[in-house]
């Protein structure tokens, strides 16, 4: 696999609410945010996220919508992991769009990693385009 990169993001949350883990561990969050986008798709974007938190970590499950500056929209959903202790984290984003000039995003799943400021409700991220190179080499060559 080949990682290409796509754009940088600062993301910020605007609203957030926690609901601090039970017993047995675990805790919710939910955040409404803004973000910038910069690279291959400059804009803006809204979004939303309702991750499960457990032991120091967030687990992200994130929805928006990205407003290139080029014009319409892209919508884009986001996973991954993200050390609430350590100040980092590892994304996952799809999109989906019928906007001519970034019709190409609905083929991408792109992968990002940054730092997590939990003090500043802040995430600096960069993300890149995770490329298959195929055929595989044969395991154990």
């Amino acid at each position: 696999m080949r990682l290409d990169h796509l754009f940088d993001v600062d993301w910020s949350y605007d609203l957030l609410h926690e609901v601090e883990p039970s017993p047995a561990g675990d805790g919710r969050f939910y955040g409404q945010g803004r973000a910038t986008f910069r690279g291959r798709v400059s804009g803006h974007a809204q979004w939303s996220n309702f991750p499960r938190v457990r032991a120091g970590f967030a687990l992200p499950h994130a929805h928006g919508v990205i407003h290139p500056d080029e014009g319409g929209v892209v919508l884009f959903s986001l996973t991954g992991m993200s050390s609430l202790t350590e100040g980092h984290g590892i994304h996952v984003m799809t999109f989906q769009t019928e906007v001519e000039p970034h019709s190409w995003l609905n083929d991408v799943i792109a992968v990002g990693e940054g730092t997590v400021d939990v003090e500043r409700r802040m995430l600096e991220m960069r993300y890149y385009v995770a490329v298959a190179e195929v055929p595989l080499p044969p395991l154990g060559t």
